[in-house]
């Protein structure tokens, strides 16, 4: 997505938990492609299920290489869905609803 950009992580590391294998970084920035896992050894293009944090910018990198996306909804700051946000100005002409 950001092809040649350098990025500050901090330490970082791979640990495995029962099997399971999580990238943990000391910076904050979004998951923007795979090579922010691979960095740590996670090659995504090997694993089953790979569960990313991220709100969106994943999906330039990995939905060509996934069989299905699944987002899930969790509180927090801002909602995953803005449907799920209480709007209370927005012209009933925007509304949209399934």
């Amino acid at each position: 997505m950001m092809r040649g950009l350098t990025v500050n992580l901090g330490p970082s590391a791979c640990l495995e938990i029962d099997g399971i294998r999580v990238a943990v970084v000391s910076g904050k920035k979004q998951l923007l492609d795979r090579e922010l896992l691979r960095m740590v050894g996670i090659h995504t293009e090997q694993m089953r299920i790979v569960v990313v944090k991220s709100s969106n910018h994943f999906r330039a990198d990995f939905q060509p290489h996934a069989s299905a996306i699944l987002v899930a909804k969790a509180a927090g700051s801002m909602a995953a869905d803005p449907g799920d946000l209480p709007w209370t100005r927005l012209p009933a002409t925007i509304r949209r609803r399934p």
